[in-house]
């Protein structure tokens, strides 16, 4: 005897973060969607991370939208101040920066050991801050730092510092052209697949607003130079070294 079988196919309710994403994201453009939501350290809250870098915390219920920093103060075992959200965007960029690979990166890595600390670089060859960072290599290798440049040519995409910097990415001996052009030198124009125009994306993501901007292991940035002796106590003092 043949026994006739359906299924029956249940909606399953929304949960809450679901919930909370799919509002944001009505509030949103189509540009700025949620990249992330998890409950936040705000009791009631979900801290909802956009496109553009930009945290909101969104109460469960949907009633209130929360813009800025979300400090914690912590009496014990002494008085100490936890900046929240400080440390979910510097997650962000970690997160970036781990899915860099080789190729993207320009990097100049201490020649007789292995690096005790890495730092990225966002850079423009024209940037004299950059160029006297770079004059100043040896001494950050002699702190057992390595720097690995990222491309944000000021001038925006499709300029002559964005070509020039594309030829350097994509030169065979792209560590000598990225010297010669920061010696104020020319080199010979290339074209090949690169990311240097999603670099200069990214810059914007992080905030940058001018060369140099160091970027260290933990997603935490240090705008501007800061020569090789301020870098390490930097990195000491974040645990980095």
């Amino acid at each position: 005897m043949l026994v006739a079988c359906s299924m029956m196919i249940v909606a399953l309710p929304l949960r809450a973060d679901d919930k909370v994403k799919s509002f944001v994201n009505s509030l949103m453009g189509e540009n700025n969607q949620v990249l992330s939501i998890e409950p936040a350290e705000l009791d009631g809250f979900y801290v909802a991370t956009l496109q553009d870098y930009s945290v909101l915390y969104v109460s469960e219920d949907r009633r209130w939208i929360l813009r800025g920093d979300l400090i914690e103060v912590k009496t014990e075992p002494e008085l100490s101040l936890i900046a929240h959200t400080d440390r979910h965007i510097g997650s962000m960029r970690e997160t970036q920066l781990n899915a860099l690979t080789t190729k993207d990166v320009i990097a100049f890595a201490p020649p007789f050991e292995s690096p005790k600390a890495v730092v990225h670089v966002f850079t423009d060859t024209t940037c004299g801050y950059c160029q006297k960072l770079h004059a100043e290599m040896a001494d950050y290798h002699g702190k057992g730092i390595e720097i690995r440049y990222l491309a944000f040519p000021r001038a925006g995409i499709d300029s002559e510092p964005y070509s020039a910097m594309v030829s350097a990415w994509c030169s065979n001996t792209p560590h000598t052209a990225l010297t010669q052009l920061k010696l104020g030198g020319e080199i010979e124009p290339k074209t090949c697949e690169n990311s240097v125009a999603d670099q200069y994306r990214l810059g914007k993501l992080f905030g940058l607003r001018g060369t140099p901007l160091l970027v260290l292991s933990n997603g935490k940035t240090v705008g501007g130079y800061v020569n090789a002796e301020e870098l390490e106590q930097i990195l000491k003092g974040e645990g980095l070294m």
